[in-house]
């Protein structure tokens, strides 16, 4: 039945039956599963994202403010237009996916990382908390306003045809109340992947994004513990030892910002996280920056995609 063509017969032409019609944007199909227009958002996010990843690899406009403002502008603009029409799609994780590939290029993360670090660093609410935000205020401004013809449907029981549906005013109706940043906090506490405990709001912009390019990724890796470690270069299979040169058999984040005799800088990591001048320097002279070579660090990098 759901892959039946009905057949419309006008001025004794038959009108060419379309499976997914287009309306307003939004790619429909029968069943309201949003999968056909989730993809197509999906690869068009992914173009818009090379052009992110071609900005970050300039010498001029790829600091961190710089690169957000783009991607805010570019990919989130065009992942979340009509979002509380299919917010309730189980095919979702196609646009988070790149959104989450977005924010590894603003913050210079790489594949690795735990995800729950990425809205953090690009100071960007994760994708599907934006989507809540969003439905609620769109329900809020049809309960509110009266001269809206949906205004007097909106507040009543509306009957739901199959218990299988996810209606997104039933959803927003649970989320009446719903305080964006709270909610990230709250999320950020139970998956609390900083083993630092550098972050003391995950709301709050780090320090850092005036950072030149080079600085701000080296910081954001060191923070996570992932990046060009001896240790993490080890798993990757690009070196034959974890060792550091300084004779430490492992060569962690950890080690090199708080124990390395030959690395560390006073302070150890909670200094480092303020980004003053003096870590910015540290930052410029640390010498695992350029140890491996550039193809094969972008070879890494794409991994993200």
């Amino acid at each position: 039945m759901a892959r039946q063509e009905i057949k419309v017969v006008f001025n004794e032409q038959q009108i060419r039956n379309n499976p997914n019609p287009t309306y307003l944007g939004i790619t429909l199909d029968r069943t309201l599963t949003y999968r056909e227009h989730l993809t197509k958002v999906a690869a068009k996010i992914k173009i818009r994202n090379n052009i992110i990843n071609k900005l970050a690899q300039t010498t001029w406009g790829s600091d961190a403010n710089t690169i957000r403002i783009s991607a805010l502008a570019l990919t989130y603009s065009v992942a979340e237009y009509c979002a509380p029409v299919w917010l309730n799609s189980s095919h979702t994780s196609k646009i988070d996916t790149q959104l989450n590939a977005t924010m590894r290029t603003i913050s210079g993360a790489i594949k690795s990382t735990p995800a729950s670090w990425l809205p953090v660093l690009s100071n960007i609410a994760p994708p599907h908390l934006r989507r809540y935000y969003s439905l609620v205020r769109e329900y809020n401004n049809h309960a509110l306003n009266r001269s809206l013809p949906i205004h007097k449907y909106i507040n009543n029981n509306l009957s739901q045809r199959s218990k299988s549906r996810k209606p997104p005013w039933k959803l927003a109706q649970k989320l009446i109340n719903y305080n964006l940043n709270s909610k990230w906090t709250e999320e950020w506490r139970l998956n609390n992947p900083d083993k630092f405990n550098l972050i003391e709001q995950p709301t709050e912009r780090v320090p850092g994004f005036q950072l030149p390019r080079k600085e701000w990724v080296t910081l954001n890796r060191l923070r996570t513990g992932h990046g060009k470690t001896g240790n993490m270069l080890h798993k990757w299979g690009l070196r034959d030892t974890p060792q550091c040169d300084c004779g430490h058999e492992t060569q962690t984040a950890n080690h090199i910002v708080e124990e390395c005799p030959i690395r560390s800088i006073r302070g150890g990591m909670k200094h480092l996280h303020k980004a003053t001048t003096a870590a910015t320097n540290w930052l410029t002279n640390l010498d695992i920056v350029n140890t491996i070579p550039t193809y094969i660090l972008y070879s890494i990098y794409l991994t993200n995609y």
